[in-house]
């Protein structure tokens, strides 16, 4: 309750008085439309007080004529309304927008740069990439492409199999997954156990440093099927158990699937831009849209967040980028051509960075299912790619 207490307050609240036969039909008609009132007092017969956010108070007169019912406002609380009065102090409204104005720019640029997931690759190697990238603390968030920075990450450091990045107000988050390395150390040295495929495929190559290979080139593996057995056989020498070590590269197959219209909305912006300001309590925005409803327009926001009666409080800056919708007709080949485009980026983002030594080997462009209004696009990828973990195993088994 406190927490709603202090968003209302900073939105501004209307105690709001009617007066009418049917009072108890106004407020079942506020519910019905999802109007928030509180603190309803019904004073005498026929004449009621609430409590009403101004978000909603607009609202109400519809609802006021359509019961007949006569309303005034009581009272005005609230940062808003405490702000409207200042309007004719201009140096005060002017020294108050200007630090909001600071506040706001100040979280238009990177503070903290965090990284985390690396194990053997130094943060400070990954700091050094990041900044020749163009992500280093002083940094503004306007035009920040994330995609440039990991795929300079991935050329710079082989060892990084997936990076992401993720910006959370003016904090930046570099997690990072490390290519698996099979231990060397005297633990794993002096183990038994076996060579195990994380994949199924066909195997493309096999190279044996220690054990026994349970199956051959061309041979298709399941996942969790043993590829080369710790154990070394003898005609003359009994059986040995070993550490199995080895190589083995498998086909195997990913896809990309898409359903794509012949007909569809595109966006067009009109290079129209509008800004709003609004408050943040503990992560819920307030703030009042005034544009249009007939008005589209995608949203950008940049915050700064500080601490205030141990909630977290935020200035929020929204971006408005204004655009129109028009029709667009596309041809089969058209589609065709963005369906490989898109499954390209998908591949290069989503599939190969997450394998150990991947590299596309075979592409196929398939036609799942077709009418007169979409077609359904699957591109199926032959991938070949390093595969295997060591699973230890008792001496007894």
């Amino acid at each position: 309750m406190e927490l709603k207490d202090g968003v209302n307050r900073i939105n501004g609240i209307v105690q709001v008085q009617i007066e009418g036969f049917f009072t108890e039909r106004f407020i079942n008609l506020c519910k019905i439309n999802n109007i928030k009132i509180w603190d309803i007092k019904n004073l005498v017969n026929g004449i009621v007080r609430f409590n009403v956010s101004i978000k909603d108070f607009k609202k109400l007169k519809k609802i006021s004529k359509k019961t007949k019912c006569k309303m005034s406002i009581i009272s005005k609380k609230g940062l808003y309304f405490k702000l409207f009065k200042l309007r004719k102090r201009k140096l005060i409204l002017f020294l108050a927008s200007i630090f909001i104005a600071i506040c706001i720019f100040s979280t238009t640029f990177i503070w903290s740069v965090n990284i985390s997931g690396n194990t053997y690759i130094s943060t400070e190697e990954i700091n050094r990439v990041l900044k020749s990238s163009g992500l280093y603390v002083g940094k503004n968030k306007i035009g920040f492409k994330s995609k440039k920075i990991i795929n300079n990450l991935r050329v710079e450091i082989p060892d990084i199999a997936w990076a992401g990045i993720e910006i959370d107000g003016t904090n930046v988050y570099v997690k990072i997954v490390e290519k698996t390395r099979l231990p060397s150390n005297a633990i794993f040295e002096t183990s038994i156990g076996d060579i195990v495929s994380d994949k199924s495929g066909v195997i493309e190559k096999i190279i044996v440093e220690n054990g026994t290979p349970i199956l051959s080139v061309g041979d298709y593996v399941e996942e969790g099927r043993i590829l080369i057995e710790g154990k070394v056989y003898s005609e003359f020498l009994d059986t040995k158990d070993v550490t199995a070590k080895g190589t083995i590269i498998l086909k195997t197959n990913y896809e990309y699937k898409k359903e794509y219209e012949y007909v569809t909305q595109e966006k067009e912006y009109t290079g129209k831009v509008k800004y709003n300001i609004g408050i943040g309590i503990n992560d819920k925005e307030n703030y009042i849209n005034y544009l249009d409803k007939s008005i589209k327009y995608d949203i950008i926001k940049s915050s700064s967040d500080i601490k205030f009666m141990k909630n977290k409080l935020s200035f929020i800056l929204y971006k408005y980028n204004i655009y129109t919708t028009k029709e667009i007709s596309r041809t089969k080949d058209e589609i065709m051509n963005i369906a490989n485009i898109e499954a390209e980026d998908y591949l290069n983002n989503e599939i190969l960075p997450k394998l150990r030594n991947g590299k596309e080997i075979k592409r196929d462009v398939i036609i799942e299912n077709e009418d007169s209004n979409k077609i359904l696009v699957k591109v199926a990828f032959e991938v070949e790619e390093e595969v295997g973990y060591f699973k230890e195993r008792k001496t007894n088994e």
